[in-house]
């Protein structure tokens, strides 16, 4: 499965943070410590996430959630179900700044993920 993630990621790095999240994900359970940094390097060079701590990519109860960010929640609210939806989530989810944001921390970044995907699921159903 790694080795499936490398590949598709080689080819298609910025597409989705997701398969890096699962790439991470494996590195970090089988230990891979040296794979899991050049990983997580790499995927910040696409995606606004925080990678910093290895031992914090699985462990969703810790750390502070989206209620953190209140600005980011005002403004989700704002745009929620608006044509200006997927260019805010865009503009979370992705590092347009060439890696000198700090990134959300993993838990924070897949809630956003999440976010993102229900608001697509409801403008297609609209």
């Amino acid at each position: 499965a790694v080795h499936l993630l490398q590949e598709h990621l080689r080819v298609a790095p910025d597409e989705s943070p997701v398969p890096w999240l699962l790439l991470l994900d494996l590195l970090q359970r089988e230990g891979d410590t040296a794979g899991y940094a050049a990983a997580s390097a790499e995927c910040r060079r696409y995606f606004n996430v925080n990678l910093s701590s290895q031992g914090t990519l699985n462990n969703s109860e810790e750390g502070v959630g989206l209620e953190a960010y209140p600005l980011l929640l005002e403004e989700l609210v704002r745009v929620w179900k608006t044509p200006d939806a997927s260019a805010f989530f865009d503009e979370l989810i992705y590092d347009k700044r060439g890696g000198t944001r700090i990134g959300f921390e993993p838990h924070v970044y897949r809630d956003i993920l999440m976010l993102r995907t229900i608001a697509d699921q409801d403008s297609l159903a609209a």
